[in-house]
């Protein structure tokens, strides 16, 4: 809800702020989500993923990453999640919600083969512009977290690290290592 509210305007995080500040009871939970709310995702289904993907402890992606294909700078793709990781590697996550293969008001009245084939040419272009992995993963792989964490797993996609500052690795115990 904080991500389109946010996307249409209808909120500021300082409003949010303010009305936390102004309440008797623990803001913890809205302030965590203030913290991660992000306007760049376009539906719930990103919402759900980008809130999954940081609650399973893997790095914050970038949203909404365009990519321009070298070889005709005129074509643009928008990616929903990327990770540039420090050993050079450009990941990619898309989620796909259903409608995008089968709503006459997505495919512009296309069939399914030629969304696939639109989207495998899509994917030649990121690859082209330098994208090393794409994941796709849907609404049921999110709901069920297994599935999405595997694959996110399976491309080495960066964890969350601790801030040294604030943060110590310890045992089950809580004893620092």
């Amino acid at each position: 809800m904080f991500d389109s509210a946010l996307r249409r305007d209808l909120v500021t995080r300082e409003s949010i702020l303010e009305i936390c500040d102004g309440l008797h009871a623990d803001c913890g939970p809205v302030l965590r989500l203030l913290h991660y709310a992000n306007p760049l995702n376009e539906n719930g289904g990103e919402s759900l993923c980008y809130a999954t993907v940081i609650e399973e402890g893997f790095a914050v992606p970038e949203l909404q990453h365009v990519f321009l294909d070298p070889d005709a700078p005129w074509v643009k793709h928008r990616a929903d999640f990327v990770w540039h990781t420090q050993d050079g590697r450009i990941i990619v996550l898309e989620y796909d919600g259903t409608g995008k293969y089968v709503d006459p008001a997505m495919t512009g009245r296309r069939g399914i083969q030629d969304v696939v084939h639109e989207e495998r040419k899509r994917e030649d272009t990121l690859r082209n512009a330098g994208v090393t992995r794409i994941i796709r993963t849907n609404y049921d792989e999110v709901r069920q977290r297994h599935p999405l964490r595997h694959k996110l797993l399976d491309a080495n996609v960066p964890m969350a690290v601790m801030y040294p500052v604030y943060e110590r690795e310890t045992d089950i115990l809580g004893n620092e290592r």
